[in-house]
């Protein structure tokens, strides 16, 4: 990934993985008794951005925004398959 920057090409080190570093992610799927389908999504990233307790404030609302943007599109689709399944 490259950052635009009209001073040409510099090195960002935020980009590299040197501040901010998503480790894992993994996505769960839960039947529910009433047929439904419970989804639950755990990520793991580390922050080395100074001061932590600031910056984690604004990485952790950043995550929590992709999680439901990525729920979202699951439930999305779920619902496309399942119209089209009772047509």
């Amino acid at each position: 990934m490259e950052e635009l920057s009209p001073y040409g090409h510099i090195h960002t080190r935020h980009i590299d993985g040197q501040y901010f570093q998503a480790q894992d992610a993994e996505f769960e799927l839960a039947r529910l008794p009433n047929g439904h389908t419970l989804l639950t999504g755990t990520s793991h990233y580390r922050n080395r951005m100074w001061p932590v307790a600031y910056w984690r404030l604004w990485s952790d609302a950043i995550v929590h925004q992709i999680h439901v943007r990525v729920f979202q599109h699951i439930k999305h689709l779920a619902e496309a398959e399942e119209l089209q399944a009772k047509e």
